[in-house]
């Protein structure tokens, strides 16, 4: 490793020392901080289905990863708080560029990411470098068809 770097450049080629960094240290590290979403769609997941989808992050920043949320609905019927729809659905995000699974089997949905307004915030932030593509790939194992 080139020792010219610096102290934090070479801390933030570990994910770890990127999770415990605060805002201030994040900046200065990698430029402007900006609010960003990545949003992936899976329409019509038919019982016991299987689907995938990706997206890749911007060429001109990485991206760090920190909350993650979720919104399923049945043929588009109406819900309220005391009616959100648990999916039966697990789900697999992979990390193509370095071949890395995020979870050693399928999570179910509500067990990684929140509802909407409570989104679930990782317990230690995902860092994924400018050009990498996320897959994510999700599995209907109940009788119902989101």
């Amino acid at each position: 490793m080139d020792n010219n770097l610096g102290p934090q450049v070479a801390s933030a080629l570990d994910f770890a020392a990127l999770a415990k960094m605060d805002d201030n240290q994040l900046t200065s590290l990698f430029g402007v901080r900006d609010y960003y979403i990545y949003e992936l769609d899976f329409t019509a997941l038919a019982a016991n289905g299987v689907a995938q989808s990706s997206f890749t992050v911007q060429t001109d920043s990485n991206f760090l990863w920190q909350e993650a949320c979720y919104f399923v609905d049945i043929a588009g019927a109406p819900q309220t708080n005391d009616t959100r729809i648990l999916p039966l659905v697990t789900c697999v995000i992979q990390d193509t560029s370095s071949g890395r699974q995020l979870s050693s089997n399928p999570v179910p949905i509500p067990s990684q990411f929140g509802y909407g307004s409570e989104p679930f915030i990782l317990p230690s932030p995902r860092f994924f470098r400018a050009n990498t593509q996320v897959t994510i790939s999700v599995n209907n194992y109940g009788a119902t068809d989101y």
